[in-house]
This record gives C-alpha cells, structure tokens and sequence, in this order.
C-alpha cells in the first residue's frame, strides 16, 4: 500500500507539473492584455496590454472554431464521416488550439502561439522574467526560427496535426504559408520590427519552411507513403487538352507522367541562397536534386525519399542558422531583384511555387516601405485565385509588372 501511495503522489505531482491552457479569458484584464488602447512601447516594455482586444476583435484565428460548424466545415464533416468536427481531435488539434477544452470556441486562441500558460502566467509580467517563462513553458516568439516553426505546426503540418491529401480532397484549403506576410496580415501586437528584422525573419522562415516541410515528408514517408500533399498538386489536376502549358513545357529529364515534390518552398529558397549565400548554393541544389531524383524515379521506395528528405533538411537547417546569425545580412532589393530575374523558372514550376513568390514579394517590400498600400499585390492574389486557369507566362508577366509598381 505504501509503494502504491508513492506511485499516486508522484503521478500526481508530474500531472500538476504539466503545462496546461488557462484560455484567453485569463488574459484579458485591463492591466495586463484587455486594454482598449495600446500603451506607449519603451525600452522596459514589450507589450501594448491590449493583445487580447486585438485578438478578440481582429484577429482571424478567433474564428477559427467558427468554421468548423459553418456550410463548408459541415460539408467536409460530412463527407470524412466526422459526427463533430469541433471535438473531433483531426479538426481539433488546430482549430481550436491554445483553448481548454470548455473554452473551445475562442477558436486558436493566445495559448496556441505563446505555449500553455499555467507555469508561468503569474510570474510572467516581472521584470526580466522572459527567459524564466521560456523555462517553465512559453514559447519564445521573439525567435523567427521558433515563430515560424510554431505557426508551420498548421500552417504546414506535423505528424499529429495533418492537413493530408484526403483532407483537401474533402475541401479544406491547400496550405500555403509564408511568415512576413502572414504576420502583416494578422493585427500587430507587438513592438513593430526594424527593416533588417523583418527581411532576417523572412529569410529565416523561407530557409526554416523548406526544413519543416522536409521534416514532414521523411514522416510521411516512413509511415504513410504515398502522402499526395506532399507532391506538386497541379501536376495530376491540370487540363489534358492539347493547349496545356504543362505538355508544353515538358519533363525536362524527368519521364513523362512521373511525380514531383511541392516545390512551393524550395524554389523561392533557392533563389534567397543564391543572392544571400551563394556558398551554400550548389550543397542546396545538390540535396534537392537527389530529393527530386527519388520521388520521380524511386516512388514506391519510401525509405530512399526519407533518406533524400533528410539531406535537404540538414542543408535547410544550416540555412536557418546561417541566416539567424547577428552578421547575416540580407539585402532585401538584391532578393526582389533576383526573384524577377528568376520568375519564370519559378512560375514553371507550378501554381504554389508563384504563390510563394508573391508572398515574398508581399513581405520584403512591405519590410522596406511599410507605408506602402496592402492591397497592392491583389491582381496576383486574385490571379491565384484561379489555379485552373494559371499559366506560368501569364503570371509571370503579372508579376513583373506588379513587382516594378511596388518596389
């Protein structure tokens, strides 16, 4: 019986240790994040106190739970057979993130970006106590490398949180994710970056994007091959007319018919390492191309695709720190540059590699005009918009021109 006991308080004490969600609620006094207006940013202070306000008011990831029980959300409930898509942990485990459980309508809420609140949020508003918060439980947002990571959980995806190819044939949007620009579009609330921050975080999240996403595909492929998702989707969903611009463009030295890895963050990546670090070009061209060689030609070898992913992650990985360094230095201008110079190749290599472009070409001359108007790139997002109708002259002839306005 003593042995038993001793069992039970130690299970215990480990249960109480575990990080749990507080939900927004807890965040939302006027003297800590609920205020209804920002105060002043000083050198002593990182907060506005009116984070939870601005969450609650603007921010999307609110309605997140929403969305779930709304036309769209029901239909793809009822085609994967899911009886309620806001339990459900496939829905879940997104949707509702940084919320308890009876607090599931605040949707992805402060906890799912800044870490399960229970350890530190008493202690967290001291002096000096960030590093000991980062200890017992936040998540440490002020690094691009561990932001990005965090918002790539769903914007991406990880073993447990999977947007796979069933989902999206249900209807659930196909992921597209790029940090500057998806940071622009949420509301700021948070002390407002400098130029050469915002461009370091963008090419930290395009290096660290390409990693993540390498991360996922060794799992998918070590567990479940073949993922789809993980593929070019327009490759297999494009018109077989005789006009087609993927006929036309060929298979270069691939055989006709076989499959391609998303290229979405790679080539944009790739462009960024041959402007900013051109030493470490051709070990990122190289690990891709035996990426590429092995989804095309060794489909069914799993294990070989793993292998193939892992180089690209550890050259994705030396990226992310290279770029994080205090002397990288990324000349944003020189990457718009490159980007136009280069647009064609990436347009070619289908409609997510252009959706990433125009995200970057979003973030990096918003980095360097933030006055300029945000609705400047529309024609390429609406353009988007209509992946059937994409062809790669056309959108990159669409981009040059949005890309001479804008910069």
């Amino acid at each position: 019986m003593k042995e038993l006991l001793i069992v039970l308080v130690a299970a215990g004490a480990a249960l109480a240790q575990t990080p749990s969600y507080v939900g927004a609620a807890g965040c939302k006094s006027s003297n800590c994040h609920g205020g209804t207006a920002p105060l002043p940013l000083t050198e002593n202070s990182r907060v506005q106190q009116n984070e939870f306000t601005l969450w609650s008011t603007f921010d999307k990831h609110k309605d997140a739970y929403k969305v779930l029980t709304e036309p769209r959300g029901k239909r793809m409930s009822d085609i994967l057979r899911i009886s309620n898509p806001t339990t459900d942990k496939r829905c879940a485990v997104c949707h509702v993130d940084g919320s308890p459980d009876n607090l599931r309508s605040d949707g992805v809420a402060c906890e799912a970006c800044h870490g399960p609140a229970s350890g530190w949020k008493d202690t967290h508003e001291a002096k000096n106590s960030h590093a000991d918060s980062v200890r017992k439980g936040m998540v440490d947002v002020e690094n691009p490398a561990v932001r990005s990571s965090k918002c790539l959980t769903c914007h991406l995806g990880t073993g447990d949180k999977i947007v796979d190819h069933e989902l999206i044939a249900a209807g659930h949007p196909d992921l597209a994710f790029e940090m500057g620009t998806f940071d622009y579009a949420m509301p700021a609330h948070h002390r407002q970056r400098d130029t050469k921050m915002r461009v370091q975080a963008w090419a930290i999240g395009q290096a660290n994007g390409l990693a993540d996403g390498m991360r996922l595909l060794t799992t998918h492929s070590e567990k479940g091959w073949p993922e789809f998702s993980d593929l070019e989707c327009y490759q297999c969903h494009h018109d077989l007319r005789k006009e087609s611009w993927r006929i036309n463009l060929g298979y270069a030295s691939r055989k006709p018919g076989s499959l391609r890895v998303n290229l979405a963050r790679y080539e944009v990546t790739r462009v960024l390492v041959a402007t900013a670090a051109p030493d470490q070009s051709a070990a990122l061209q190289s690990a891709f191309a035996r990426l590429t060689d092995a989804v095309s030609n060794r489909f069914t070898d799993g294990a070989g695709i793993a292998a193939a992913a892992r180089g690209v992650e550890k050259t994705a990985d030396d990226l992310t720190k290279l770029f994080m360094s205090p002397n990288s230095n990324v000349d944003a201008k020189a990457v718009l540059q490159a980007l136009t110079t280069n647009i064609q190749t990436i347009a070619n290599a289908g409609v997510n590699s252009a959706e990433q472009a125009t995200m970057s070409l979003d973030a990096l001359t918003l980095a360097l005009n933030p006055n300029r108007s945000k609705d400047a790139l529309g024609p390429l997002y609406d353009y988007l918009e209509h992946p059937s109708a994409y062809t790669p002259s056309g959108f990159a002839d669409k981009y040059r021109q949005v890309a001479g306005r804008v910069q």
